[in-house]
């Protein structure tokens, strides 16, 4: 087991002591999914007023998304979730976005993952509902230009909640179609206008 994992482990065991805790920031300490998990275990019956959960950064996979979205379930105080920087998929975003939705949330950051359309699609209709939301962040991960567009309209009457959506490298050919329908309406409109 290496060291940040070990430190993860351990520091899971010590939050029973720290019920009075209102941000956790384990950001960047590459607890990767076996610390993760111990973490998130030990913080869902502890620590009952977090407010903000911050770990960026740790190679988080889909294998801790249960143990997470569990936790967060459990946060009835919870206004700001951080997972940005980590190797989230689609499958794990959903399992996740299933605990928010009781959630007060005000801010999710779940930028430079591995999201696709249907992560960001999962996602953007549970946030954007919620009445006291600022900000959802899913910059740099691998959303198609539809995607994209699909985030947008659902965010078109509150444009000011969405973090920038440029950054997105989507790798599947869903873009390369949707592209293709573009170029064959501006073609048709040309054409139209032209005769």
């Amino acid at each position: 087991m290496e060291k940040s994992i070990k430190v993860g482990v351990s520091m899971s065991r010590v939050f029973s002591s720290f019920n009075f805790l209102t941000v956790i920031n384990l950001s960047y300490t590459n607890l990767e999914n076996e610390g993760a998990i111990a973490l998130v275990n030990a913080l869902k019956s502890s620590v009952p007023s977090l407010q903000v959960i911050e770990m960026a950064g740790n190679n988080i996979t889909d294998e801790a998304a249960p143990a997470i979205a569990a936790c967060l379930a459990a946060k009835r105080h919870l206004k700001k979730c951080n997972l940005s920087q980590n190797d989230l998929e689609d499958e794990g975003c959903v399992e996740i976005v299933k605990s928010m939705e009781d959630l007060e949330l005000e801010y999710v950051d779940m930028s430079y993952n591995k999201l696709t359309r249907e992560g960001a699609l999962s996602l953007a209709p549970v946030v954007v509902k919620k009445e006291s939301f600022k900000m959802l962040n899913i910059y740099g991960n691998m959303i198609s230009a539809r995607g994209i567009d699909e985030v947008k309209e659902i965010f078109k009457n509150c444009p000011n909640l969405l973090g920038p959506s440029d950054e997105n490298d989507s790798l599947g050919e869903e873009d390369e179609d949707y592209e293709e329908s573009e170029d064959f309406e501006d073609e048709f409109v040309s054409v139209f206008i032209f005769y």
